[in-house]
């Protein structure tokens, strides 16, 4: 059995001298030795970004009949952030309908010399910058950096594509080849409300009740995929650990992110110049994550994990 890998840093490998981790780079230890994880995560990418980089067609041609694919993306797509990502990461979610259900609005490809006019009126009316067509320049630049002719820009009101669509991809791209997709939530963010709850709000998967989070469940819902609900997980445990711990399992924002686990890390948190960071994850952190991963994996009823869940090793609690 082999399984893939598609998502953002939250997901990907790091070299061992980072202090950041990765859930992907320590599920293969749950596995039995005969099972292959190819992680092609990658920071910084959102589920439209991760398809118009060729990373998608990556595992389209590698993945066979038996194998899984997890599928992670949010951080990226969501689009209650600032403008600046707009351009090649961000995934609209479109208008839910009466029942709360997100709409699956097919992509519309454009000639890469497209550059979304929401994208433009925001950078026109952004006072901080004042070489506007350096910008523009740099995006074009991105833009031809694209694998193929054509490529999937954002739209405000995912009318060339919505966050359940590209997902779909994903998901679609497995069952064509006989393999089993599996959907896992994003971690929560870890800010805390003042009553040392998880905080929802903008920037946070995208606030309004945390809105890409229940798109990843519906798509599931909907096309028959399961879910391993890890931000339900997380939320939980971060909320146990508390404010005043968690930055012992994150990465760090300002300071030095390098050296020997977890003596040097311990020695740059310690210095009043460093700031902790919220999104990712050091080793400790992300093994936390991977374990609850794993445990979601175990304790699962769907008839679709069967298989994965006989492949992992015996001791897994």
């Amino acid at each position: 059995m082999n399984i893939y890998l598609a998502g953002d840093s939250i997901v990907q490998n790091y070299t061992e001298e980072e202090f950041i981790a990765g859930w992907g780079q320590f599920l293969p230890r749950f596995f039995k030795p005969d099972v292959n994880v190819f992680n092609y995560a990658k920071g910084g990418r959102s589920s439209r970004l991760f398809i118009n980089e060729g990373r998608f067609e990556e595992i389209d041609r590698h993945i066979q009949s038996g194998d899984y694919l997890f599928i992670e993306f949010c951080h990226n797509d969501d689009d209650s952030k600032d403008y600046k990502s707009m351009f090649n990461r961000q995934t609209p979610l479109g208008v839910p309908d009466e029942s709360g259900r997100f709409p699956v609005i097919a992509g519309v490809k454009m000639p890469k010399n497209y550059i979304p006019p929401e994208y433009i009126e925001a950078l026109n009316n952004d006072d901080s910058i004042t070489d506007k067509q350096a910008v523009l320049n740099s995006v074009l630049a991105i833009n031809q950096s694209y694998p193929y002719d054509t490529y999937y820009p954002y739209s405000k009101d995912a009318s060339m594509g919505s966050y359940k669509w590209f997902i779909k991809q994903f998901i679609d791209m497995a069952r064509k080849h006989d393999a089993s997709p599996v959907l896992v939530t994003a971690p929560a963010i870890t800010f805390f409300n003042a009553d040392g709850t998880i905080m929802d709000a903008p920037g946070c998967h995208g606030g309004n009740n945390f809105s890409y989070i229940r798109a990843m469940r519906q798509i599931g819902e909907e096309t028959g995929t399961p879910v391993l609900d890890l931000f339900s997980y997380s939320v939980e445990l971060f909320e146990k650990i508390g404010h005043d711990n968690i930055h012992r399992y994150t990465s760090i924002k300002k300071g030095i992110n390098k050296g020997k686990w977890p003596d040097d890390f311990l020695k740059e948190l310690a210095k009043p110049d460093t700031v902790s960071e919220n999104t990712h994850f050091n080793k400790d952190g992300a093994m936390l994550i991977t374990e609850g991963l794993v445990e979601l994996i175990l304790k699962s009823k769907n008839p679709q994990l069967c298989e994965l869940q006989s492949s992992l090793l015996h001791n897994v609690v």
